[in-house]
Parts: C-alpha cells; sequence; structure tokens
C-alpha cells in the first residue's frame, strides 16, 4: 500500500503533519487528510507537490 507522509513547507522549513495518509481531498482553501486508521486533519493551505515515489505530499502555508 502507499500511504503519504504530509509536509508543511513555509519560510523553507518543512513541518510533518500527518503520516500514513492514504486520501486527500481538496476543498476552497483547506486540505482534508484521511489516515489509513481513520484519523483525519483539515489544514488551510495550497497543495504544492504529491511524490509518490518518496511518499511525501507538500502542502505549502
Amino acid at each position: 500500500m502507499c500511504e503519504l507522509s504530509v509536509y508543511m513547507v513555509a519560510g523553507g522549513k518543512k513541518e510533518l503533519v500527518m503520516e500514513s495518509v492514504v486520501r486527500i481531498v481538496v476543498m476552497d482553501g483547506r486540505i482534508l487528510f484521511e489516515g489509513i486508521l481513520g484519523g483525519s486533519m483539515e489544514v488551510d493551505g495550497k497543495l504544492k507537490e504529491v511524490n509518490i515515489l518518496s511518499q511525501e505530499v507538500l502542502i505549502e502555508a
């Protein structure tokens, strides 16, 4: 399975937001992440990059 780690990028720094993400929903300035175990999180930001090879999602603050 391809779970993703989500990072917030701001001021040249990359901070882990959530691990084991399996679903991403972009909603008018907010992004919803759902984890493999059913947990979820919403953040403000802009989807910058999804890299399946490195299993990373970058969100711009």
